[in-house]
């Protein structure tokens, strides 16, 4: 309870009271280790000195931001950091969040050759046919995305002599000699249906983010076409900004 005391309320500030509960709470909740319990909400509002009302508002806010979960009969505990997902470097599932410690698996739903979809579009390579791999990727137990991957059947079609299934695609790729290099990423926000949500062992309705990847070798033939459906709740992206310093071209700062 100690470090709940550091925690001061200022009454006569422009920022709600339960905003700054809210703010001082998730800096100093980030120190917590993950499962940690949390004291029942009147000893905390009392140890805070705020009313229980404004301190709900506040634990509402870190529980929308998963910062915490609250069970019946369990109370209010510290969840799990955000798995993060780099943006900037081309990686495969596997070998991106093996790097960060994490044991990470594949539960393989079919994999097929199939005409290629009208949205599926192949760059420098033959696209009447494709290799179609559904799968749901896990961190350790947890299921963490679900995935169709579309790969033009002229290159990967040795995908379908592997046995056991593989573990990594880019993996099983470069046994094929085929090397992605580059690509390009698309975001989106969507909610999952029935179907996706039962995939994930999540509710109806609850919030996801879908990205859609094409990868390309040095060469600039596409290698693969990818939509992943990945739970918000556990998923951050970072990535990196740079200004584009046009005073060479007579843009001067400030103007």
């Amino acid at each position: 309870m100690v470090e709940f005391t550091e925690i001061v309320v200022d009454s006569e500030s422009p920022v709600p009271a339960y905003y700054q509960l809210y703010e001082a709470l998730r800096d100093l909740l980030s120190r917590f280790e993950p499962g940690t319990r949390l004291p029942p909400e009147r000893e905390l509002a009392r140890t805070l000195g705020v009313t229980r009302t404004t301190l709900r508002q506040a634990f509402n806010r870190l529980e929308s931001d998963q910062i915490i979960f609250r069970r019946q009969g369990s109370g209010t505990r510290v969840s799990r950091p955000r798995i993060v997902h780099d943006a900037r470097v081309l990686k495969g599932f596997t070998s991106e969040y093996r790097a960060q410690g994490l044991e990470v698996s594949s539960k393989i739903l079919s994999l097929t050759a199939v005409k290629t979809p009208p949205h599926v579009c192949f760059t420098g390579v033959d696209s009447t046919n494709a290799i179609e791999l559904r799968r749901v990727r896990y961190v350790g137990v947890e299921p963490m995305s679900f995935e169709v991957v579309w790969l033009p059947a002229s290159r990967a079609r040795g995908l379908l002599e592997f046995s056991p299934p593989f573990s990594s695609l880019y993996e099983a790729l470069a046994e094929l000699g085929i090397y992605p290099t580059r690509g390009t990423e698309n975001l989106s926000a969507t909610n999952l249906d029935a179907y996706q949500a039962r995939l994930l062992e999540q509710r109806p309705g609850a919030a996801a983010l879908i990205v859609d990847r094409r990868t390309f070798d040095a060469d600039g033939v596409s290698v693969e076409q990818v939509t992943s459906l990945i739970r918000a709740d556990r998923f951050s992206l970072q990535t990196e900004l740079k200004q584009i310093n046009k005073h060479h071209e007579g843009v001067h700062h400030g103007k």
